[in-house]
């Protein structure tokens, strides 16, 4: 037995050739731990003690003289060394070498851990990046052996496991990673190896079968093991490969996805608990059961698209993967249900393998199994519905989280906790956020309704509403309004939270732009109001400027403007499907929502959308939704742009009471001769730019004109507005009108106190030059 060089003895010294017996003075207790540090301004050397002040330069030091109930503390640096652990610890007592710092590893060509024939020795946080080819830890003929936390890597050309155990029991591996580019196993346990449980470990390897012969994840061959808890992921051969001697082994609660070969292949062992594992996108089947298998379970697990469906690191030999095939002489002894299985997104329907290819209602009428499988790659179909008296059925899920009752979907599970979820997770849903906006660029305002939120789990307790300017609102309501003190791009946020304290947020960009009018759009293809209806678009189909027909004209900047929908409170974007059609749909003022205004010398208007520099066109069926794809502008380009608020008016003249009317349906001048305002007394005042307006007499569509540039009465009778038909409207504190002619700067004047046709001709407005728009 070694002593140690810390222990209270007695000895012999030999002096001057004499024996003299020494009784040495008591000594301390060994150290609990010892230390490995490298760089140190104290410098470190194999032959100190091991103290912190006084530390190992190498692990190896310290393992030759560690015992139980000891520590090697292992301090930041790469350390160039094979240890070699060759004592022993307790289980009250073991010995441990822990990484005490991240930057801490074991690098070059045999870098790593032998552990043989000892019990009782931890390895935690140890980092071992090797390129030799020799495991990383090589545990033989031990027990008690934990591996606990760090990283475990080899790469190619290694053919030696990254860990392996050799007639090794009781042990386990747990929260550790492994990088196995090997071209032969991350994680390997022998047929002599039993009881070695690996848990919550992370595993890396090729997927890809033109990088790697086939290579496994984790090889177990002993009995009495498992893996739980952990992923996988590539691997060109099986992810988890399980040999004949394996029996009673535990695999549950596992993600494994892409590589090259099976997910779990249990080729030949009995007993097997495969359970609540998620396995996706496998080149060759999910889950293979096959060779002498039997009492073999496969339940509450959870597969999607096993098989080859081009994934570009599958051979493309191999085409006849199945989500769970059971194989040879473990068919009629393998017990298969609670299963969800989805092959393929056009639902394939060979998806299951009872020594042939068949779908799951075959599956089940061959083999007597499945009965609850679903045949299925919806997420709400693996809640509540496990069976919690499976073999190897897990009480937590893989994350830890314990089992819940989702009270919105049925229990259908069996077993005694019958609201257990399948696969790895279990499902505790949060609440969900979904709103929407509206605004109003007039009011500067937004309403926020998150009527259409879902709860989670839980009820949603509690909505938060951020307006983007630092004013936040919480209530238990879903509706909130909100007033912005200036124009601007604001970000508006939703959060909602359940009883539970669940949340979910969500958010989006507003623009509140700063309005110059609200207008209705005369297409002069068929002089029809332009309108929006969701789902219709934009069409020129109303006789009026409706509801449904305003917009709201805003400051873009750059010299640009938007169009605002003042019906759904949404921007006049292009679409960002087809890149031409107009819609209104947006909250938030991008290039797909500016528009060039190209004002047209005869009185109309024409947008271009400078995403596509395209002008927007108005068919004149107006059945077609308006889009901005025409290169030119023509008729079918051309707008009239009319105030809302001036538009199907009345003018009556104040000298005398009576309203404007266009004569003889528009063919004889104006006169202020009508007792009621009728079709001929109507106009729309066209906005024309540069504070002007043109009058448009609703009976013929015609523009009124100062005709001989103001020297004769005004008449109903131009088609589009040039220097004649332009005026300024011009407002009285009494609340009435006047208007200037553009033409020779005079007010139009209901001449002969309104008994002879109107007539530009007054140098300043008096009575005879005021009108009350109705």
């Amino acid at each position: 037995m070694r002593k140690s060089c810390f222990a209270a003895f007695a000895t012999v010294v030999v002096t001057g050739g004499a024996l003299v017996g020494t009784a040495l003075p008591a000594q301390a207790d060994a150290p609990t731990t010892l230390y490995v540090r490298q760089n140190l301004a104290t410098g470190c050397s194999d032959q100190f003690p091991g103290t912190l002040a006084q530390p190992f330069c190498t692990i190896s030091a310290a393992a030759a003289i560690v015992t139980g109930g000891q520590t090697v503390d292992i301090g930041g640096g790469v350390y160039m060394e094979r240890v070699s652990v060759t004592s022993s610890g307790t289980p009250q007592q073991p010995i441990v070498f822990v990484g005490s710092s991240i930057n801490a590893s074991l690098g070059g060509a045999s870098a790593g851990f032998v552990v043989d024939g000892q019990h009782d020795v931890v390895l935690q946080n140890i980092r071992v990046v090797g390129s030799g080819d020799v495991p990383a830890a090589d545990v033989r003929n031990s027990s008690g052996i934990t591996i606990r936390g760090g990283t475990y890597a080899l790469h190619t050309p290694a053919t030696s496991p990254v860990i392996r155990f050799a007639g090794v029991t009781g042990s386990s591996v747990s929260k550790t990673s492994v990088t196995g580019l090997t071209s032969t196993a991350g994680i390997t346990v022998d047929a002599a190896s039993s009881d070695v449980d690996i848990q919550g470990t992370t595993l890396q390897g090729y997927a890809n079968y033109f990088l790697a012969d086939d290579t496994v994840g984790v090889r177990i061959d002993g009995p009495g093991n498992s893996y739980v808890g952990g992923r996988i992921d590539g691997f060109t051969g099986a992810a988890l490969a399980l040999g004949p001697a394996a029996a009673g082994t535990v695999v549950a609660n596992n993600v494994i996805s892409g590589g090259g070969g099976h997910g779990v292949h249990n080729n030949g062992a009995t007993g097997t608990a495969i359970t609540n594992n998620t396995i996706r996108d496998r080149c060759r089947d999910g889950i293979r059961v096959d060779g002498a298998s039997s009492g073999v379970s496969v339940q509450n697990n959870v597969l999607v698209t096993n098989g080859y469906f081009n994934q570009g690191y599958c051979e493309p030999a191999f085409l006849d993967g199945v989500e769970i095939g059971v194989y040879g002489g473990a068919v009629g002894k393998t017990v298969v249900d609670y299963n969800n299985a989805h092959h393929y997104y056009n639902d394939s329907p060979q998806i299951y393998a009872w020594n042939t290819r068949m779908g799951l209602a075959a599956f089940r009428a061959a083999s007597g199994q499945a009965a609850h499988d679903r045949e299925t790659g919806q997420a709400r179909d693996d809640i509540d519905s496990a069976n919690s008296a499976a073999p190897g059925y897990p009480t937590l899920d893989h994350a830890g989280s314990p089992r819940v009752d989702d009270l919105t979907v049925p229990n259908t599970g069996a077993g005694p906790v019958t609201y257990a979820d399948r696969g790895t997770v279990e499902t505790v849903r949060s609440p969900v956020v979904s709103f929407d906006v509206a605004l109003n660029i007039q009011a500067r305002s937004v309403s926020v309704n998150a009527s259409a939120s879902t709860p989670g789990l839980n009820p949603i307790a509690s909505y938060r509403f951020s307006f983007g300017d630092d004013s936040v609102v919480t209530q238990s309501s879903p509706i909130a309004s909100h007033t912005y003190a200036n124009p601007g791009s604001y970000q508006v946020t939703v959060t909602v939270t359940g009883t539970d304290g669940r949340s979910d947020t969500r958010h989006t960009q507003i623009s509140m732009l700063r309005p110059t009018g609200t207008v209705g759009l005369r297409a002069l293809s068929n002089r029809r109001y332009v309108s929006y209806q969701t789902g219709f678009g934009l069409r020129p189909n109303q006789a009026e400027p409706s509801t449904i027909a305003q917009f709201d004209l805003a400051d873009a900047g750059d010299g640009k403007v938007a169009l605002f929908s003042r019906v759904v409170g949404r921007y006049v974007a292009i679409s960002q499907f087809d890149h031409v059609t107009l819609t209104a749909d947006s909250v938030l003022v991008d290039v797909r929502e500016m528009f060039t205004l190209v004002r047209n010398g005869d009185g109309t208007i024409s947008l271009q959308a400078p995403i596509t520099t395209q002008f927007v066109t108005a068919d004149p069926s107006g059945t077609l939704a308006m889009s901005a794809s025409r290169p030119t502008i023509g008729t079918w380009e051309k707008f009239l742009q009319v105030v809302v608020p001036d538009a199907n008016r009345s003018l009556k003249a104040r000298v005398n009471g009576r309203f404007v009317s266009a004569d003889g349906a528009g063919t004889k001048p104006l006169i202020a001769s009508a007792a009621t305002a009728s079709s001929w007394e109507r106009f729309d005042v066209v906005d024309l730019g540069n504070g002007q307006v043109g009058l448009l007499a609703r009976v013929n569509n015609r523009f009124v004109s100062a005709d001989g540039a103001g020297a004769k009465p005004l008449i109903a009778n131009a088609p589009t507005a040039s220097t004649w038909e332009r005026f300024t409207m011009v407002r009285s504190s009494d609340g009435t009108v006047s208007f200037k002619a553009a033409v020779n700067n005079k007010y139009v004047s209901a001449d002969g106190a309104g008994s002879k046709p109107l007539i530009a001709k007054g140098p300043v407005v008096s009575t005879w030059e005021r009108f009350t728009i109705g």
